[in-house]
């Protein structure tokens, strides 16, 4: 019973040492595996279906509630402005009202109310972009209003930022086919992928004064919108065998 409890153990080790030995063999090959990294890029040009306008209201007044007043008659003049443009209430989104006091510091260290300035941010999304001229125009020449940002956005990004990762990933693969032809080697398998990063680029909105829009207003200047460029960009790392 002894001997054959021997026997038992040696072929244990001697399959313990048979898996380490392959193991050790398998990782051997790994580190010693040809690959090579590639960036790749890819791009494309679509048109934006529709736009997002913040606007800041804001009036200053000792009493808060004339201020209020004043801010509330400038919503509705923004919703006017949205209606004459066919804009549908529900894109047209204002839930926040805000109250600063304005203080006065005196000398003797003690602050002295002098007045409540109180603001109100406004959305509008912008679905018809042949009106963003006549938008931007009512806005501008209001000094009851501030146009803070204007974002370019598409109903569905990600359908074109994956049409963009495939064009990134097709660049990859070219660039890692090319080079190594020329070291006489083809790619045979990918071992990772990475994206690295993805953007909608946003033009510059060139935001003019109002005191300058309103010497423009009589001549019914244009806003262009062109197309905007998405982006993607990976990291491959390709296996590759002699050719």
């Amino acid at each position: 019973m002894k001997r054959i409890a021997t026997v038992f153990t040696a072929l244990a080790l001697s399959f313990s040492t048979l898996a380490l030995t392959s193991t050790a063999a398998i990782a051997q090959a790994d580190v010693q595996a040809a690959y090579i990294d590639v960036s790749g890029h890819g791009e494309i040009e679509a048109y934006p279906d529709y736009l997002t306008i913040s606007v800041e209201l804001s009036a200053t007044d000792k009493d808060v509630a004339i201020a209020k007043n004043l801010v509330d008659e400038a919503f509705a003049q923004i919703t006017t402005i949205a209606k004459n443009l066919r804009i549908e209430r529900k894109d047209v989104e204002s839930v926040l009202i805000n109250n600063y006091p304005q203080w006065q510091y005196l000398k003797n260290g003690k602050r002295e109310l002098i007045g409540h300035r109180v603001t109100r941010p406004v959305t509008i999304n912008l679905r018809n972009l042949d009106n963003y001229g006549k938008l931007l125009e009512s806005l501008l020449t209001d000094e009851r209003f501030r146009v803070s940002s204007t974002q370019l956005k598409f109903n569905d990004p990600e359908k074109y930022q994956t049409k963009a990762r495939r064009l990134a990933l097709l660049n990859a693969k070219e660039k890692a086919s090319e080079m190594s032809a020329v070291l006489d080697q083809k790619i045979s398998g990918v071992l990772w992928i990475q994206e690295t990063g993805n953007r909608i680029h946003q033009p510059v909105m060139m935001m003019e004064s109002a005191s300058m829009m309103r010497s423009k207003a009589d001549t019914g200047s244009e806003m262009q919108i062109q197309e905007q460029t998405i982006s993607q960009q990976v990291q491959v790392r390709f296996s590759i065998i002699p050719d």
